[in-house]
């Protein structure tokens, strides 16, 4: 099976009026969570829906690099580094 991506930081940043994390709401809600892959070594974070993935990767040494906010306080981030 053959997968593109949907929507990209790089998207956000330089066709804010096109991109948001509203375009990736649209696309992962009411999609079950199949799996949450933790790559350790590189921090890398997947998680896998029904019929698609959200990958979180690190792009700073400085600053949080992933930051995740859900239901009922749920909030995960990860510390500069890449350390969860």
């Amino acid at each position: 099976m053959l997968m593109k991506i949907a929507i990209g930081y790089s998207d956000c940043i330089h066709s804010r009026r096109e991109y948001s994390h509203k375009n990736v709401e649209k696309i992962l809600m009411g999609r079950g969570v199949i799996n949450i892959l933790h790559f350790e070594v590189i921090t890398d974070l997947v998680v896998e829906f029904e019929s698609s993935y959200l990958e979180l990767f690190h792009d700073s040494s400085n600053f949080e690099g992933r930051q995740l906010l859900g239901d009922n306080g749920f909030y995960l981030f990860s510390i500069s580094g890449g350390s969860c």
